[in-house]
């Protein structure tokens, strides 16, 4: 492993698992819905947020949080998980200094 790839196992590490933790709660709350008869009036899941704030009117009613929310986090997490591991197994090469 050379010094120029750290930062590159880094964020693996970092998005990898917040990738792999976003799938985890979408198929459970895929299971939950399918077995509850798509019932979203009962909440599941982490809570999310539209907004940095943390304030009530910016979180995500069930319904948008499973067919937009964890669908957008999951599509983001899963493509920088996939150009990090294509850059660090050499099929994509990072432009260093290609200004110089």
């Amino acid at each position: 492993m050379s010094d120029d790839r750290i930062q590159l196992w880094i964020g693996l590490c970092l998005v990898g698992g917040f990738c792999a933790y976003s799938w985890y709660w979408y198929i459970r709350s895929i299971i939950f819905y399918r077995s509850n008869g798509f019932d979203f009036s009962k909440d599941f899941g982490p809570n999310l947020y539209f907004s940095q704030s943390q304030n009530e009117r910016f979180l995500a009613k069930p319904k948008a949080k499973f067919f937009i929310a964890m669908p957008f986090v999951l599509v983001v997490t899963s493509f920088i998980s996939i150009f990090i591991i294509l850059t660090l197994t050499g099929v994509i090469k990072p432009c260093i200094g290609c200004g110089r």
